[in-house]
């Protein structure tokens, strides 16, 4: 039976299983959009790459501690998986780290989130995931969105920086979409995923610490900071992605990552006290209602298809 009724309200139970999931995925939105404001209040004192390194080395040492049975138990099982997602989710930072070296803070913004609409382009490629009319134009709307809200309507010029970042943005779209296939095939391994992926990017991250010149001067805020990014941000927050995507898809998870630079705009603002334009605001409302309309179409559809 895929459904019941209560007080003559039809319940689909498929609709029901995603409710947790979306509900997480959209917390762990939250979340990451608390970073932002964060990583900029720590590059005052800190270097990009010093962040990258201290936040996942203290994330891995952390998941060492507390899940050292299950990391031993599945270390050799996983390995190949967990250097995929690690490379990618890896190579996503060190490119947009590289990126921000030429290229403008705004235009980094905008490319990075770019991952969101190339992830759905991947799962349509390689897990031949159907993309319906409602989704493309979500898809649009979107990329819109994104566009008003990091470049505010400015025309966009192509440098190298900006290259980087494009690496970047493809990068997490393939962590994005392994996360999917990878976690399906290792199911209740997500825990040693995980430690894999902060394993690879602290080792992605170590020659740049080394050889970047870094004059980090860090402080008590500092401390909690990165401890506050490396477990509740990294731990928590990769461990509920490797759990929970998987149950509603690669393309449904996209739309909810958009939120992220909503999200970051609206810490920004309690944080930082930063102002936006007019501009900025309907980006943000694009965004917030191309993700909305997504899920509400995949719901509509899931029904149909009971």
């Amino acid at each position: 039976m895929n459904s019941y009724f209560v007080g003559g309200l039809r319940i689909e139970k498929n609709s029901q299983s995603k409710f947790l999931p979306l509900l997480l995925l959209s917390l762990l939105v939250v979340v990451w959009g608390t970073t932002f404001p964060i990583e900029k209040i720590m590059l005052e004192t800190l270097s990009p790459f010093s962040l990258n390194l201290f936040r996942f080395l203290i994330a891995d040492a952390v998941m060492l501690i507390i899940f050292f049975p299950s990391i031993k138990r599945d270390f050799l099982s996983v390995w190949q998986s967990g250097l995929l997602l690690g490379i990618t989710m890896g190579a996503g930072f060190v490119f947009q780290t590289w990126g921000l070296v030429y290229t403008t803070p705004a235009k980094s913004g905008f490319i990075t989130s770019m991952y969101v609409v190339f992830a759905p382009i991947l799962s349509f490629i390689f897990e031949k995931t159907k993309v319906s009319v409602h989704t493309i134009l979500a898809l649009i709307i979107a990329t819109s969105g994104i566009y008003l809200t990091e470049l505010s309507g400015r025309i966009f010029e192509m440098n190298f920086g900006d290259f980087l970042t494009f690496l970047c943005a493809v990068a997490f779209a393939f962590q994005v979409l392994l996360m999917t296939v990878l976690t399906k095939k290792h199911e209740g391994k997500e825990i040693t995923l995980t430690f894999y992926q902060f394993l690879v990017i602290t080792v992605f991250n170590l020659p740049f610490y080394i050889f970047s010149g870094h004059n980090d001067n860090w402080n008590l805020p500092d401390v909690i900071f990165i401890l506050y990014m490396a477990i509740v941000a990294s731990i928590i927050g990769i461990i509920i992605q490797a759990k929970y995507q998987k149950r509603i898809g690669t393309v449904s998870s996209s739309f909810i990552y958009a939120g992220e630079p909503v999200m970051a705009t609206v810490f920004s603002v309690l944080i930082l006290k930063s102002t936006f334009s007019q501009t900025e605001i309907i980006g943000f409302a694009m965004i917030t209602f191309a993700a909305i309309w997504a899920q509400l179409f995949n719901f509509s559809s899931s029904r149909k298809e009971l």
